[in-house]
Order: C-alpha cells, then sequence, then structure tokens
C-alpha cells in the first residue's frame, strides 16, 4: 500500500482516478444471510496475496486500536501538522463525520507520516464502508506524498439485523484481497464481513482475514 508520488495539496478523487483501479466502482449490499463464519471452511491464501494480507490486518488493527483510544497522546508538532495537512487536502469527503488519525504501527518507513481521514455515521443509519482516506504526507506534516481512498464512492450499508450472526455482505473491486479498511470496520462494529472480490470470498472477522475460495 505504501508508495510515493510528487503530489502536492490536491482533490484526492482526482489523484485517484490517476491510478489503476480507482475508477471502477465498488457496490456494497446487505444480501441474503450468509451462513455463520463458524460454517465457513476456509482455504490457504493465494501465495502472491499473502503480504497484501499480512499489511492489511497489521494496518487495520493499528488504525481501529488508536481510532477508538481514549488516552491523550502527545504526537508532536510534526503529526499535528500532518493531520491539518489532511484535513485541508480531503475535499472529496461524503456527509458523514470525519476524523483524521495518524498510524504508525512497528516497521513504519520513518521518511513520511501516514494519516487516516476515517468517515463515520450513526450506528442507527449503518456502517459506513466508504469513502475513507489513507494519506501519507512528509517526515514535517507538510506536502502530501500519496492519498488513496478506501472505496470509489460513498457507500453506507443498513444495520445489522436483530440477532443476525450472518457476516455482512460487501463486493469490493479496488483490489483482489480484503484491505485495511475492513479488518477495521469489522474489529470496529464487532461484526464479521464477507468481502467479495475478484479472486473470490473472503471473510474478515476478529481483525484476520481468511480465504474462502473462489464461491
Amino acid at each position: 500500500m505504501t508508495g510515493r508520488g510528487g503530489l502536492q495539496n490536491v482533490a484526492f478523487v482526482l489523484l485517484c482516478a490517476a491510478g489503476a483501479g480507482c475508477t471502477v466502482q465498488q457496490k456494497g449490499a446487505q444480501g441474503p444471510e450468509a451462513p455463520p463464519p463458524t460454517a465457513r471452511v476456509a482455504t490457504a491464501i493465494p501465495a502472491d496475496m499473502q503480504s497484501a494480507v499480512r499489511d492489511a490486518e497489521l494496518w487495520g488493527r493499528a488504525l481501529h486500536e488508536r481510532y477508538v483510544s481514549t488516552t491523550v497522546v502527545d504526537d508532536g508538532p510534526a503529526v499535528k501538522t500532518a493531520l491539518e495537512t489532511v484535513r485541508n487536502s480531503v475535499n472529496d469527503d461524503c456527509a458523514a463525520t470525519y476524523r483524521a488519525v495518524a498510524v504508525m504501527p512497528a516497521g513504519t518507513p520513518k521518511d513520511r507520516i501516514v494519516v487516516y481521514y476515517i468517515g463515520e455515521v450513526p450506528k442507527t443509519q449503518g456502517l459506513m464502508i466508504g469513502r475513507s482516506y489513507r494519506v501519507e504526507t512528509r517526515p514535517d506534516g507538510k506536502g502530501v506524498l500519496l492519498g488513496e481512498p478506501s472505496t470509489s464512492r460513498c457507500l453506507i450499508i443498513p444495520p445489522v439485523p436483530p440477532g443476525s450472526t450472518a457476516p455482512r455482505l460487501v463486493t469490493h473491486l479496488l483490489s483482489p484481497a480484503p484491505n485495511e479498511y475492513h479488518v477495521f470496520l469489522s474489529l470496529l462494529d464487532a461484526h464479521a464481513l464477507e468481502v467479495v472480490t475478484e479472486t473470490g470470498h473472503w471473510l474478515v472477522d476478529q481483525g484476520r482475514i481468511s480465504y474462502l475460495g473462489k464461491s
């Protein structure tokens, strides 16, 4: 997910539209009840996607931990500048409440600051799948190196029906495997997601991604 571009403060929908896959529309739907997670049999994750899955789990859990934390952390002036840079740069957000969160798990390159700009709606409305953003700034917090949206459009799926244990079902066409947003949202919502991509069906539950196969 990490990359570089010589980009300044620009509209992220335009920034991403020039990249591969960003113009593909992502859909989400509640859909019919799927079997509960315990009834699904996971299979081996394809070798060419194992690294992406590990990254999605790492960043998704780190994002959730930071997003729900009530501990006041002084990240320093560079991070505060980066948060403000992101708030001023993203101008393609949805009708939701947004919060900028700096996330820097172990191993993060020191030549950038990673900020997630997360949109959320009241639980009574459902779960906001997107659009949220991952933005990387320079180490001083000024200037955007990379900006990536979680989805190509704004998307909210309905609340979980009372008593349902079936995963929420969403279709994701921007990457072959679930990303960190799916991990984050499944933890935030405390409910599993079944994510359908071009490579098959995936289960995202309790911070972990499992591959359910082609069908």
